[in-house]
């Protein structure tokens, strides 16, 4: 059975075979997951974030069918 050790190793191969750009990409998520340091919300998701965990606590969640809806929307 493979360790993570090992599969990590086989992931970086197959990582060393793409792009640069998708490598470049892969290094920012490994970054932002090997960091320690919490992440600090822009201005701009705070405004999103708030008033919807406000709703959430005053009980306000989406319907089914709201759910429903978002989850069968295509992607645009």
């Amino acid at each position: 059975m493979p360790t993570v050790a090992d599969k990590l190793e086989e992931l970086f191969a197959k990582l060393r075979t793409l792009s640069r750009q998708r490598q470049e990409l892969a290094v920012e998520a490994l970054a932002e997951i090997a960091d320690p340091a919490p992440y600090d919300l822009s201005e701009e998701e705070r405004g999103i974030l708030e008033p919807a965990l406000e709703r959430a606590k005053r009980g306000e969640f989406a319907s089914d069918e709201e759910v429903n809806e978002a989850i069968n929307k295509p992607w645009s």
